[in-house]
């Protein structure tokens, strides 16, 4: 299929969706966003810019894409990313069933693992799961910013519509790897965005968590604990980016000067980069840590096991939801949360 007839809607037009559909848009498809009023009034005032810490800005105008409030718009699409909060899933499906076509494919680029199944228990299109492995974080109107490194990866399906997407997101610098045990990498996504709660615990950025020797010993004990957790059911969840989770907590609990040397190496990470929980935190939206924290404390009990590190931190951040601000605590007070120090 020709990259100008490929149409697509991006459901749930947030800060990701607003991201990857502004890259297929900028690559010639034809993309209609369904969001909220106050990104189509942002977007269509201003425009869309995205920019990314490595790679040059891409900027479009309103005229390059379609931005409605209506599901009903997405009828002709043939791809529909869904780009939906976690926790909205199940609204999101019920949302797409009576107008989606019948042969679209509807890929998930959502956290957690369980949102596919959610989707093909209310629907009769083909699902499938993905990664986004980097952050994104709105910097102004229209305007959206990645400030981490990686490639998107989609369920493998043999289907023209799917390698024109991969090549459409190829020629915006966007790299899209197609596998055949998303299960295992959306696993191994999970493990690494266990982070993302720490961070809003922190209310920094990523980098000065990371920074922070504590902070990467408390990281290191609840990732090792998730990682436990997930294998103990019998899960052997794929690498994710440059190293995979055993690798991680290893570098993680190197001493400060050992861990700067290589932290590049490993992940690069924009100074002011954060995590999409933290933005939520301060936006007053509804925490995701049902679907990070909360997953891996869910399956402990399922297979008999306790996560004491794990329920800690989504304590913690359920906590600072109900409050609606962050303890800013240090990489130290987050231990002494763990009762390690």
């Amino acid at each position: 299929m020709k990259a100008s007839r490929l149409r697509v809607a991006i459901f749930g037009a947030g800060s990701i969706g607003c991201y990857l559909g502004g890259q297929l848009a900028h690559s010639g498809a034809n993309i209609t966003f369904i969001g909220r009023q106050r990104f189509k009034s942002d977007i269509e005032s201003h425009g869309l810019t995205l920019t990314h810490f490595e790679r040059e800005e891409i900027s479009l105008s309103a005229d390059q894409f379609t931005f409605s409030l209506t599901p009903k718009d997405i009828a002709s699409a043939d791809i529909i990313l869904l780009t939906t909060k976690s926790q909205d899933t199940s609204k999101a499906a019920k949302s797409l069933a009576p107008h989606a076509k019948a042969d679209a494919i509807i890929i998930s680029f959502q956290n957690g693992v369980s949102n596919p199944d959610i989707l093909r228990e209310n629907l009769s299109q083909t699902v499938l799961g993905a990664v986004v492995p980097f952050n994104v974080t709105g910097t102004g109107p229209g305007r959206f910013h990645c400030g981490t490194e990686g490639d998107l990866t989609v369920e493998h399906l043999s289907d023209a519509r799917l390698e024109t997407l991969q090549t459409l997101f190829y020629q915006a610098g966007e790299g899209l790897a197609l596998s055949h045990d998303i299960l295992a990498v959306q696993w191994g996504k999970l493990l690494v965005n266990l982070n993302n709660a720490l961070n809003t615990l922190t209310g920094g950025t990523l980098k000065q968590g990371l920074l922070q020797r504590d902070y990467r010993r408390a990281l290191a004990l609840v990732v090792e604990e998730g990682l436990n957790v997930v294998k103990s059911s019998g899960i052997e969840p794929a690498a994710f980016g440059k190293a995979d989770a055993a690798k991680m907590i290893k570098i993680l609990r190197l001493p400060n000067f050992a861990y700067k040397i290589i932290m590049n190496k490993i992940v690069k990470i924009d100074a002011a980069a954060r995590s999409s929980m933290l933005d939520d935190l301060e936006m007053g939206r509804v925490s995701e840590i049902d679907y990070l924290q909360g997953e891996i404390v869910r399956l402990a009990k399922s297979t008999g096991l306790t996560a004491p590190y794990n329920t800690a931190i989504y304590e913690a951040v359920q906590a600072a939801f109900k409050r609606g601000v962050s303890p800013k605590m240090s990489g130290a007070d987050i231990l002494k949360l763990l009762k390690v120090l």
